[in-house]
């Protein structure tokens, strides 16, 4: 089982974690062992699973009462410093 954390902002204002977790197998076929992965789940910081609502970056509870947006990092633009001669 493979986790991954993400931050991401709820519709209740309040930045949240998400987790997403994956599991791995090992089928046997003609070919020898190979490695398969199911869908990805994800989970909100205190456990509530979130199902996804429109796109891959949008959740929502099961209840319904609360929605997340994964925060995708900015990349920071890089400043030349002048080079002294």
């Amino acid at each position: 089982m493979r986790t991954d954390l993400f931050r991401a902002l709820g519709t209740d204002g309040r930045a949240h974690i998400v987790f997403r977790r994956t599991q791995t197998y090992w089928v046997r076929t003609a070919l020898g062992m190979v490695e398969k992965q199911r869908e990805p789940r994800f989970y909100l910081g205190n456990g509530d699973r979130l199902e996804c609502v429109d796109r891959y970056d949008t959740f929502r509870t099961l209840a319904g009462d609360l929605v997340v947006r994964i925060m995708t990092r900015q990349p920071r633009k890089r400043t030349r410093r002048p080079h002294h001669v």
